[in-house]
């Protein structure tokens, strides 16, 4: 039904552009694109905010930061209608970890999906018949991650073109709607004693300009504290980069004692009525003075001062016993489900997927 051609996207830096015709008497053509500066800033965002589904991690200045901060190969989709955008769905290539393949995402870091604006059904044909296109011997996987839940609605479509929706994971909201009071209400009674005794403490916090300076305070102890539990370390650059959205930063800054003592960098999703908490930067000498508790009972009340519905704590994982998991719904988070659907585009996925689910399970 579809005939594809592409340039060489798979190993190209420079901008790669490849078509899908529906048919003679279609009017879409959907291009490929491996930089997202290929596409004008304000034609990009328009098309997020037109559509239903978009979301922050959608928006050119996130892709941007990734494409440029983490150097992440960019495959992006874009439909257009003769001379109007109608569609976007934006992917990444990354390393899937412990093998020597990748997987095609659509987003890493963040979540993704396509987003169509108009001939829906035609538009989400189009773009599925070339992600295959888009993969080369090594990527073997082609991911979609999506936190918000009306994604679902393509769960038919998506299956019937050979992905599978059976991965399973999630993140913890908390819903502000009811106010601060019923929020420090609806936390565990250990949290509420935390954040009383923090507030005795010889203490200052605030939000800051996401300047560079500011930025470089926050990251140096963001390094310090994902290296003390082993967690994945973003380089500065990425969040420099970050400074071309800083209307949708919100920047914490706490100190102790007349000390920096750390603080958060969280996403404001509007798209969505969302204040993501993205990266923490709290330092494990300061636990003492409850200094995260701090830094999450500030976010909660910025965040409803902005108007915003929920707090979104980021992942949950499925170990209840796990003190991430523990921390975060002593808070009275909800652990809601993300949605995945993967698509396996060579023979060697079955064995990495296979391979996955032993590490899953029964860890190093």
């Amino acid at each position: 039904m579809f005939q594809y051609t592409a340039s060489n996207v798979e190993s190209s830096r420079d901008v790669g552009r490849a078509r899908t015709m529906a048919g003679p008497e279609s009017d879409l053509e959907v291009t490929a694109v491996d930089t997202i500066r290929a596409f004008d800033r304000t034609r990009w965002n328009e098309v997020v905010d037109r559509s239903q589904l978009g979301t922050v991690f959608h928006r050119y200045e996130w892709l941007e930061a990734i494409e440029r901060g983490l150097e992440y190969p960019a495959r992006h989709l874009v439909v257009e209608n003769r001379t109007d955008l109608v569609g976007l769905f934006p992917n990444f290539v990354v390393s899937i970890p412990k093998t020597p393949f990748d997987r095609l995402t659509s987003i890493y870091p963040g979540f993704g999906g396509p987003l169509l604006t108009d001939d829906v059904p035609e538009s989400l044909s189009c773009v599925s018949d070339a992600i295959p296109q888009l993969c080369g011997h090594r990527t073997i996987v082609h991911e979609i991650r999506a936190s918000n839940t009306n994604f679902h609605r393509y769960d038919d479509h998506l299956v019937a073109e050979g992905y599978d929706s059976s991965r399973v994971d999630g993140r913890f909201l908390l819903n502000l709607a009811s106010g601060y009071d019923a929020v420090f209400e609806g936390m565990d009674s250990s949290k509420r004693r935390a954040v009383r005794r923090g507030r005795d403490t010889d203490h200052e916090i605030d939000d800051v300009e996401p300047s560079r300076e500011n930025l470089g305070q926050f990251y140096e102890a963001y390094r310090t504290r994902m290296e003390s539990i082993d967690g994945t370390v973003y380089p500065f650059a990425f969040f420099d980069r970050l400074r071309a959205m800083d209307e949708r930063l919100l920047l914490v800054s706490l100190s102790v004692e007349g000390e920096y003592a750390g603080g958060f960098l969280a996403l404001r999703n509007d798209e969505r009525g969302i204040l993501h908490g993205f990266f923490a930067a709290v330092p494990s000498e300061y636990f003492e003075y409850h200094a995260s508790e701090l830094v999450y009972d500030y976010l909660f009340q910025r965040a409803i001062d902005e108007g915003y519905e929920y707090y979104d704590f980021g992942g949950g994982g499925a170990d209840f016993e796990d003190g991430g998991f523990t921390f975060k719904e002593q808070f009275g988070g909800r652990l809601v489900p993300n949605l995945y659907w993967e698509r396996g585009i060579s023979p060697a996925w079955p064995l990495v997927k296979r391979g996955r689910s032993l590490y899953w399970q029964y860890g190093e």
